[in-house]
């Protein structure tokens, strides 16, 4: 057996490498358990630190920690590792023949020589040398090192090990992806520091003057240009730092006031704009660009020309006014034309909403109790704001409104107090004027306190030469002129409405605020009512007298008697002198009542009855368009809940009789909603004829023209159900609004109807009903029907035969007292069966079930 030098030499070099790792093998089994005890003390500082729990202890307990860690790491590596020394090639070449289970240490044998000096190649020591030599390399052809082999189970028999590894896994898993910050924290103690002295903060801002009525204007430190009304305060604190501070704005500086020893205050009003910086030790802590802007005068400006109002003795007076933080006041100066250096009659204009900025509209005025009344004027608008700057509209001329008399001694003495405003210091005119009345004193008939008034007046201007008394005469003429006009009663009448609308006031002062002083307010204004129904009664009862007439009486023959009002208004002030207000608004409003029935009873008794008639006219005109208004709103509704019951008939699975087809319906919806705006529009101009008529609009009609305009939109999205709601409520608005309108007319125009109860020739609006119907006579084929049956109304008397005002109570009945014939209540009775059996269909829409319920109240 032989073993080739080649053989061996690559033996010898893979015994080399073996070698290193064997080595490396010895060298870990001695490190690692010497190690291990300070790894384990570093792991349970890491599993800490992934914690956080570093972090909850005082500073100097966290230092301590940390030494203490150190150097037990550091101990533990010293002892473990004092003594490891590195492994030798005998100890590599042990290593490798027990791991590769080669037994007679093979690897020495490539190494040896036989301890002869020489052998002869023939003899037979060396071939026996040769084939151990063989034998030994043939079995190191497969050395293995095996794996490195510590022994920690031994010293670690309860694997205390493997529970940190664990440990240290769960705790990065919590840690998440703040396990370096939290390993950095654990390493770094926060360690305790003083107190930094406190920094210096700023704060500054700017209040704006009170007529602006803005919020302050904070301002910081970085800002650069700011714009601030004129008469704005600056206001700058400083606080921290050391320093007394200094607000300085162009060459002018001025200290700050302390306010303690870190805080600093300084003040200035912003008259002039500039650059204001605040300084400390000669670094300025912030700079601010500021622009002062001066406070600009309002405008003013006519917004129409002014002149008398559509169908009324008012001035209407159109304006328009701005300002840049609000308007305050806005008045009309009037001046004679003639007489530009009188002095100028100042009308105020109320504005909306306190202070607008700005604002427009028109304002009427009952200007005709002034002298300059049916004379040429000269009118402007002035303008104020909260700095008293004015600003005024241009000149607008105008003959002021004046009343029509048609006494001529009434006219003629207007006429004389025209031309006092004209000429005051020419009394002459006016003195023969007077005189030449004088002579005539067949014109006053048998009102001989007239007489001597005129006589008073005449001997006023032409005795008493102060200028005092030319505004007296034009004021006696004034009221003897109406006097002559109207009678006393007139003036009377208004002086009750006078003492009425002051004692109403009061008692709602009262209720608002039920002090002593508000109930002796409201007790002496009761006691002036007293008075004014006295002198009303009284002058009615001499008027009576004259005209060998009644007393007018109110519409249910109850007569009326000053002692009867004197009892409630006494009772009223008796509840109110003893705190009773919710007994005084009671009674004042049984008086109110009572009033008003006599106002309204004196009104149709008058003298003026034709023209009142003729406005009743009109205004019954107008309600007979509410009416048609109301028909053709009802269609609209039938329409609306039809579509929507065909839109929820299929869900309720309730067969439509007739299906409307989307594309009919939606044609049909278009339709609904091209004359719900054509209503809308009609509703507008009829608020608008019936305010120029009694000068007051019925609520009622403004929501109905919401719920219109609601309905519009409602119909143009498709929302029939939405839209017959709207119509609903448009139809209950304009039921009431009518009945507003006829209340209106009452108080205004006196009761509907002729003096004889009859209506004048040639109208035929009747008074004001509303009648549900089958619609069989009806060209819109609908349930509305306005007034009573025409051959009743032209008949002049009622179903007893009697003539109307002939009836039980003695007042004129008219025609607005409907006894339903026997189809009327046939067709009533066959609607009501088919709204009770439409009702008992609970299958139904709720909203049609409602509208059915408010239909069935009316029967």
């Amino acid at each position: 057996m032989s073993a080739p030098g080649g053989e061996i030499d690559r033996l010898l070099r893979r015994l080399a490498g073996r070698r290193v790792l064997a080595r490396s093998a010895i060298l870990f089994e001695r490190v690692w358990p010497a190690v291990w005890p300070a790894l384990g003390v570093a792991g349970l500082f890491v599993l800490a630190a992934l914690l956080d729990l570093p972090q909850l202890l005082p500073p100097w307990w966290h230092i301590g920690l940390l030494v203490v860690t150190a150097l037990l790491i550091l101990g533990l590596l010293v002892r473990g590792l004092r003594g490891i020394g590195a492994p030798d090639d005998g100890e590599a070449d042990r290593r490798l023949e027990l791991a590769s289970g080669l037994k007679h240490r093979p690897l020495a044998v490539l190494t040896d020589r036989p301890s002869q000096g020489s052998l002869a190649p023939d003899s037979a020591s060396a071939v026996l040398w040769q084939a151990h030599v063989a034998r030994a390399v043939h079995s190191v052809r497969r050395l293995r090192v095996g794996l490195p082999r510590p022994g920690l189970a031994r010293r670690d028999p309860r694997a205390l090990r493997a529970a940190l590894v664990v440990a240290l896994v769960a705790a990065a898993v919590i840690a998440g992806e703040d396990a370096p910050a939290r390993l950095a924290q654990a390493m770094e103690p926060t360690m305790p520091r003083e107190a930094p002295p406190p920094a210096t903060e700023l704060q500054a801002w700017i209040t704006p003057p009170p007529y602006t009525r803005l919020a302050p204007l904070f301002l910081k430190p970085d800002s650069v240009a700011v714009s601030v009304p004129a008469g704005a305060r600056l206001t700058v604190s400083v606080t921290g730092g050391s320093g007394m501070p200094a607000l300085v704005q162009d060459s002018h500086s001025e200290p700050f006031r302390e306010l303690d020893k870190a805080s600093f205050q300084a003040d200035r009003d912003l008259t002039q704009g500039g650059r204001v910086t605040v300084q400390r030790d000669g670094h300025a802590l912030a700079a601010w660009d500021i622009t002062v802007i001066a406070d600009q005068p309002p405008t003013a400006e006519w917004g129409d020309a002014p002149a008398r109002a559509a169908g009324s003795q008012q001035t209407r007076l159109p304006w328009r006014t701005a300002d840049d933080y609000g308007v305050v006041s806005l008045q009309a100066e009037l001046r004679l034309r003639d007489r530009m250096d009188a002095s100028p009659l100042v009308v105020s204009l109320p504005l909306p909403g306190g202070t607008p900025k700005t604002a427009s509209g028109v304002s009427q005025q009952d200007l005709t109790v002034h002298p300059w009344a049916g004379l040429p004027v000269v009118a402007k608008l002035v303008a104020r704001d909260a700095q008293n700057q004015s600003g005024t509209s241009r000149d607008a001329e105008f003959v002021l409104p004046q009343r029509p008399f048609q006494n001529p001694v009434a006219r003629a003495l207007i006429e004389i107090r025209r031309n006092l405003s004209l000429r005051p210091k020419d009394r002459d005119a006016a003195v023969n004027g007077l005189d030449a009345l004088l002579m005539t004193p067949d014109a006053f008939a048998t009102d001989y306190g007239a007489y001597l008034n005129l006589g008073g007046i005449y001997y006023l201007l032409e005795r008493n030469k102060g200028s005092a008394a030319v505004p007296d005469a034009q004021q006696r003429l004034w009221e003897l002129a109406l006097h002559l006009e109207e009678g006393q009663t007139e003036r009377t009448a208004r002086a009750l409405e006078e003492a009425r609308q002051a004692a109403r006031d009061a008692l709602d002062q009262a209720v608002r605020e039920p002090n002593q002083a508000n109930r002796e307010a409201l007790e002496q204004k009761l006691k002036e009512l007293e008075e004014a129904i006295a002198r009303h009664m009284q002058a009615l009862a001499e008027e009576a007298r004259r005209n060998n007439d009644e007393m007018p009486f109110d519409p249910d023959s109850q007569r009326l008697s000053s002692r009867d009002l004197d009892k409630m208004a006494e009772q009223a002030r008796q509840a109110a002198r003893e705190g009773r207000m919710d007994e005084a608004q009671q009674r004042m409003a049984e008086l109110e009542r009572m009033l008003d029935k006599l106002r309204n009873a004196r009104a149709e008794h008058g003298r003026d009855g034709e023209r009142a008639e003729a406005q009743r006219r009109r205004g019954r005109q107008q309600m007979g368009v509410v009416q048609d208004m109301i028909g053709r709103q009802g269609s609209l509704l039938d329409r609306s809940q039809s579509r929507a019951d065909d839109a929820t008939r299929p869900r309720n699975r309730q067969p439509a009789p007739q299906p409307t087809q989307p594309a009919d319906a939606a044609q049909q919806r278009e339709a609904d909603r091209r004359v719900q705006q054509a209503l809308r529009r009609a509703l507008g101009e009829l608020m608008q004829q019936f305010s120029d008529l009694t000068g007051q609009v019925p609520p009622s009609l403004g929501d109905a023209d919401k719920a219109m305009r609601d309905a519009m939109r409602q119909l143009g999205e498709g929302n029939d159900a939405g839209a017959g709601e709207s119509e609903q409520k448009a139809i209950e608005a304009l039921q009431k609004g009518g009945r507003e309108m006829g209340q209106a007319m009452a108080k205004q125009f006196g009761p509907q109807g002729g003096q004889d109860g009859s209506e004048q020739e040639g109208d035929n609006d009747g008074p004001m009903g509303l009648t549900l119907h089958d619609g069989q006579d009806d060209n819109q084929g609908r349930g509305w029907r306005q007034g009573p049956p025409p051959d009743r109304a032209q008949s002049g008397r009622d179903p007893l035969g009697r003539r109307f005002g002939q009836g039980s109570s003695g007042a004129d009945e008219s025609a607005d007292v409907t006894v339903p014939e026997e189809r009327e209540r046939q067709r009533t009775q066959a609607i009501q069966e088919e709204l009770r059996r439409r009702g008992a269909e609970k299958v139904r829409p709720q909203m049609e079930l409602d509208y059915i319920d408010r239909l069935l109240k009316q029967f």
